[in-house]
């Protein structure tokens, strides 16, 4: 592999669009977005480390026809052009494993929300909560804020903002609408949990997106959750006992929200709740690596490294920076 070459991955995990995960043998991990987007890259990768392998992460629902066609589309043009090399995505829920599996894909039930690390969330403040309900997400349209009566406002606690042009309308009206809530368009991860520890409940609206890392921040925090009925996955590890599933109606959300309120469990049975839920999925991520590269891997990166800062993660780019720059890690 050339340099130029070599650059082309390396550009991806400086973005933290891929994640080497294993030098030797190379192992690397990208959501299905960026792994269709930038396909000829990994097929590159692939090609250069014989006996390696390309994981793909699903960030967004890989049930409906449009999405499975894409991503197998995709797979089926990577297998071409890397032959032998393989291709293994890690599903968020059991629709995905079956549909994806009958286009032939190599495909393993891995929930995302099991690859975060629990260490960055727990339970924190007391029982004094001044918000009933608080809703980590973008400004955007599939969240569908306007579920949540506007007559709670001054009891929420939104979290999130609008990222794109596109979405700026939907923002104005949403915060036109819950005026009188309390709305943090900016935090680091580092502080969810402080800023949860001031909610009795969290809210997964959506009804299509992928598993929904917020969810798992909530419980992880000790908070139990109102949701929907949706695509992607999210419910998988989410621990019943400690959701109220609700039709998307506001009179319905009201009934969920006002539930938790009135029925606050102890913070630290609903994180070991969402842990045992957790935990065979994390197991299984074991496993695999441990197939794959032939020993123990140890403990995931937050979310696979991908997108989101984490702790020790200068250092991981750093590392691998140095592997591509010595060709130990082909593109």
């Amino acid at each position: 592999m050339n340099n130029g070459q070599n650059a082309s991955m390396g550009e991806l995990v400086a973005k933290r669009m891929a994640c080497v995960l294993c030098a030797r043998p190379a192992v690397v991990v990208a959501y299905e977005s960026d792994f269709i987007k930038r396909r000829e890259v990994f097929e590159a990768f692939a090609r250069g480390n014989p006996g390696g392998c390309v994981l793909v992460q699903l960030g967004w629902e890989c049930e409906t026809p449009e999405s499975v066609g894409r991503l197998a589309a995709a797979a089926e043009a990577f297998r071409a052009a890397a032959p032998g090399a393989r291709l293994v995505t890690m599903c968020n829920s059991a629709a995905e494993m079956e549909a994806l599996g009958k286009t032939g894909m190599e495909t393993r039930w891995i929930h995302q929300n099991a690859l975060m690390d629990e260490r960055r969330f727990r339970p924190m403040g007391g029982r004094d909560r001044p918000f009933d309900a608080a809703y980590i997400a973008r400004l955007t349209p599939f969240k569908r804020h306007g579920l949540v009566p506007a007559e709670l406002a001054p009891r929420l606690l939104f979290l999130g903002a609008s990222v794109r042009a596109p979405e700026r309308a939907y923002a104005e009206e949403i915060h036109a609408k819950y005026a009188a809530s309390r709305w943090v368009p900016a935090f680091s991860g580092a502080k969810v949990s402080c800023l949860l520890a001031r909610a009795k409940c969290g809210l997964a609206l959506s009804a299509v997106e992928g598993a929904c890392f917020a969810s798992a921040e909530y419980l992880l925090s000790g908070l139990p959750v109102v949701d929907t009925p949706s695509i992607g996955g999210r419910d998988v590890v989410m621990p019943d006992e400690y959701v109220r599933r609700v039709e998307p109606a506001p009179e319905a959300v009201a009934e969920g929200i006002a539930h938790w309120a009135a029925h606050r469990p102890d913070p630290w049975k609903v994180r070991a709740a969402f842990l045992a839920k957790m935990a065979p999925h994390r197991e299984k991520y074991r496993q695999l690596m441990k197939e794959l590269t032939g020993r123990d891997c140890g403990r995931p990166p937050h979310k696979l490294g991908l997108r989101t800062p984490h702790p020790g993660l200068a250092s991981t780019l750093a590392i691998q920076a140095y592997l591509f720059a010595k060709g130990l890690v082909a593109r």
